[in-house]
């Protein structure tokens, strides 16, 4: 039993030196910069040690070969622009890359083994005709950047909450249905864009994300916002307009860092007299919606410099509107004939 123990010991301590070992091959950024950009996929397997950074843009690839799995100490590879379908197998033993951009190119999968890549921090796939995600894609626990708008995704993996260092993730102009509620566990997100896509409502588990600064759902079909939204207190821009709301949630008022609302093209009659507290909001766009009057609350927004009220059902603004005193921009169109005193400077249209 004591020998196999020892072996069991010798075997672990063998293992955590050659992790060490491929650790160390990582050269820094300042290092990569003064390592060669090899431009010729030829060049670079003939001397597989030496390559760093490979890029490859335009290249007109029609297939990667297998034999890219020979440059174990790739840290950067730029596939832009070529006529890619797949990617192969063998992508994933390119364990010390931490940058991988396949950008405009024709993939309709990716390989599981991508989930193999235990370095990569940017992963780059806009523009291509992928329909799903492997659920391996869990595995990249050292992302920050996950760039994937312009596809054909529908779903994702719920894998997804296990990116625990994922900063931005950026998923607009796809045909995702449902955000997975597991979304709620990349705490150090910061920026989410679902823009355009076909989503009808958010998991209450959105608001779990404390550090998320941007979040864009602008051309979706989203018609209630959960009251968890008011749990985002890092947010400066939220992006909705071109949705099918017909409310806000009054949880909306605790979001205090708040920049920029954007709300245009939705089916809002009403305003929670809470938007009255949103004291460092600057933008708040509501034009095309169906409102037909506006809390006088909204005249406490004293850091407010646009206020777009074009196109609803207004008639008259309440005269706590003339505290705005940084207001620069005020649409209203030709619906509104007398404007709050205080406003007789500000540009209208």
């Amino acid at each position: 039993m004591k020998i196999q123990q020892l072996a069991c010991s010798l075997l672990l301590l063998v293992a955590l030196f050659y992790t060490q070992q491929s650790s160390a091959q990582l050269l820094s950024s300042e290092e990569l910069e003064n390592q060669p950009i090899y431009e010729s996929l030829e060049k670079a397997l003939q001397e597989p040690d030496k390559v760093y950074v490979l890029d490859l843009l335009y290249g007109n690839l029609q297939s990667l070969p297998p034999s890219i799995g020979k440059l174990k100490k790739l840290q950067k590879l730029y596939l832009y622009e070529n006529q890619l379908t797949t990617l192969p197998a063998e992508i994933g033993d390119l364990t010390n890359l931490q940058e991988l951009f396949i950008n405009e190119n024709k993939l309709t999968s990716i390989p599981p083994q991508i989930g193999n890549l235990k370095n990569l921090e940017i992963l780059s796939m806009p523009h291509n005709q992928l329909s799903s995600l492997p659920k391996e894609i869990g595995n990249l626990k050292k992302l920050k950047v996950l760039y994937i708008s312009e596809n054909k995704i529908s779903t994702l993996p719920k894998s997804f909450g296990e990116l625990d260092n994922l900063r931005t993730l950026d998923l607009a102009y796809n045909s995702i249905v449902n955000c997975p509620p597991e979304i709620g566990n990349l705490h150090n997100l910061q920026e989410l864009f679902l823009a355009n896509n076909k989503l009808t409502t958010l998991p209450e588990e959105i608001g779990k994300l404390q550090n998320l600064k941007e979040f864009y759902l602008d051309g979706n079909l989203i018609v209630d916002l959960p009251s968890s939204v008011g749990d985002l207190s890092s947010l400066r821009n939220l992006g909705l307009a071109n949705n099918k709301l017909r409310s806000l949630p009054a949880e909306i008022g605790h979001l205090l860092n708040l920049h920029g609302l954007y709300l245009s093209d939705n089916q809002i009659t009403t305003l929670p007299r809470e938007l009255g507290k949103l004291t460092s909001l600057k933008s708040l766009f509501l034009s095309g919606n169906k409102l037909k009057s506006v809390p006088p609350e909204l005249g406490g927004l004293t850091k407010l410099e646009e206020l777009n009220l074009w196109n609803n059902q207004l008639t008259t603004l309440p005269a706590e509107l003339g505290n705005l005193k940084n207001l620069k921009e005020l649409g209203i169109g030709d619906q509104i004939s007398v404007l709050p005193r205080g406003l007789k400077e500000v540009k209208t249209y």
